[in-house]
């Protein structure tokens, strides 16, 4: 079992501190990353483009079967577990040409690979997977993944981009199309991120692993790490597709395991991992101030410029503590080795 999060960190240094407590709470296996704020040294297994865009940050030491042989901008690659995971940044500036030869560089680098992950932030604006209007990107992006016979596993139009200018499904994740069955949630997390962007979760079943629900590991769950508010939100705003009873059953049933993946962590003592060496108590309440800071301010009427305010207060006391903590942790070090000169 591998488990995936998919995410824009937005050039942002808090965003990028936080992600490491995401993905040792979340047990994650491979960060599939765009607009980071820094590529990492080792010792973490740390793959880039040519232009600090996107990334694939490793965990747990699995080990990187393949990787490029040149750095290309705008997306990177590796293979792992044996899966090809691409990651791709597409920003906005790029022209129809370029964002068409940046798809063509792409899709000329992964012929051949398979089974195929292809997910990022492509800044492409479609109906079918949940926006307001389709713009000339999407279609351009379609045709170019059919060529890798590649499906979209975004379900729902809950946006992964909320900013001051408005909201957007802008982060998607494309599969090859043999793997999908091997899919078993994709779902956007609930952890606080510090960035306009939603953390998006998803597992891949190992190849040849019975996905029998009475026999499959993912659904044990930990119910002490319940997000509740987050689970009911998003449960609540879920919508089933119109069908046969069972189909409507299974699909309702989908979509609960999903909201469980997103809103707790796995019940599996082998895989426990520490929090990052700067974690604290204190720090840990103000990212969950934040989350309610953020989600007052995504549903308030009228006030939205006293919850900007409040959120925009929650977040500096958080970036503040984290920074005071690192100095702390920092300077104890130092203190330790001085002494033991």
């Amino acid at each position: 079992m591998m488990r995936i999060l998919q995410l824009n960190l937005n050039h942002c240094e808090t965003t990028q501190d936080l992600l490491c407590d995401t993905i040792s709470r979340l047990r994650i296996d491979v960060a599939i990353l765009c607009e980071q704020y820094k590529n990492l040294a080792p010792p973490n297994t740390w793959l880039a483009d040519a232009d600090g865009q996107a990334a694939i940050w490793v965990q747990g030491g699995i080990s990187v079967q393949e990787r490029p042989a040149r750095v290309h901008p705008y997306f990177t690659w590796a293979r792992i577990g044996g899966i090809f995971f691409f990651s791709v940044y597409a920003p906005p500036r790029l022209s129809g040409i370029e964002f068409s030869a940046l798809l063509a560089n792409i899709t000329e680098e992964a012929h051949g690979t398979r089974p195929l992950v292809i997910a990022g932030d492509f800044n492409a604006w479609s109906t079918k997977w949940g926006c307001r209007a389709t713009r000339p990107r999407a279609p351009i992006l379609l045709d170019s993944l059919a060529l890798l016979d590649a499906v979209l596993l975004n379900t729902g139009v809950v946006p992964t981009f909320n900013g001051r200018q408005g909201s957007s499904v802008v982060d998607l994740t494309f599969v090859s199309e043999p793997l999908a069955p091997r899919v078993l949630s994709w779902t956007m997390s609930g952890s606080y991120t510090h960035s306009d962007y939603q953390a998006i979760v998803f597992e891949i079943e190992d190849a040849g692993t019975s996905t029998r629900p009475s026999t499959r590991q993912s659904c044990r769950c930990n119910a002490r790490t319940l997000d509740a508010d987050h689970f009911s939100a998003v449960v609540s705003g879920a919508s089933v597709a119109p069908g046969t009873a069972e189909d409507m059953v299974s699909s309702l049933m989908d979509v609960i395991t999903g909201r469980c993946d997103a809103s707790m962590t796995k019940a599996n003592p082998s895989r426990r991992r520490e929090p990052v060496y700067w974690w604290t108590a204190e720090i840990a309440d103000l990212r969950r101030s934040c989350l309610r800071a953020r989600r007052l301010f995504q549903t308030s009427r009228g006030r939205q410029d006293e919850e900007a305010h409040g959120a925009n207060y929650a977040r500096r006391l958080l970036r503040a503590a984290i920074k005071t903590s690192k100095r702390r942790c920092w300077r104890q070090l130092r203190d330790e080795v001085d002494s033991d000169i």
